[in-house]
């Protein structure tokens, strides 16, 4: 209610003013004086106990610890991720390179022409295929022991 309607009950008669105080079937919104009022006690603030303090204190620095300690070790093992794929990479390349002097060095003309140098040439008639005796190899090998 604002302040302009507060006053205009005031004038009005004293019943209509008595009837306004009382809310939910006629509870007055006061208590009679006939009895004494409980006062609330002062407000004492509880003693914080130093070892709580100290516990607390020391398990938040430790979760802090072991927080920062967490990220270096992350960091770190990053660090040696990407050492380890450099070096990877690196021996990928090198592979390349022995692949490609492989195939160059096995080329048949490059062969050929090495060949030519040393003085072969290549065979006129058709190799001769030598069939062995597996009988008689054996009795050989019997002989001599």
């Amino acid at each position: 209610m604002t302040r302009l309607e507060e006053t205009a009950i005031e004038s009005e008669s004293g019943n209509e003013l008595t009837e306004r105080r009382h809310i939910y079937s006629g509870d007055p919104l006061y208590r009679p004086v006939d009895f004494a009022s409980r006062v609330n006690r002062p407000v004492k603030r509880r003693k914080q106990s130093p070892f709580i303090l100290i516990a607390l204190l020391f398990g938040i620095s430790m979760l802090i610890v072991f927080y920062i300690w967490n990220k270096i070790a992350v960091n770190r093992l990053v660090v040696e991720v990407n050492d380890l794929k450099v070096q990877h990479q690196k021996i990928m390349n090198a592979n390349e390179v022995l692949r490609a002097e492989i195939n160059r060095k096995s080329s048949l003309e490059r062969i050929g022409k090495i060949a030519g140098e040393l003085g072969l040439k290549y065979p006129k008639e058709q190799p001769n295929w030598l069939e062995v005796d597996l009988e008689r190899l054996q009795q050989l090998q019997q002989q001599k022991q």
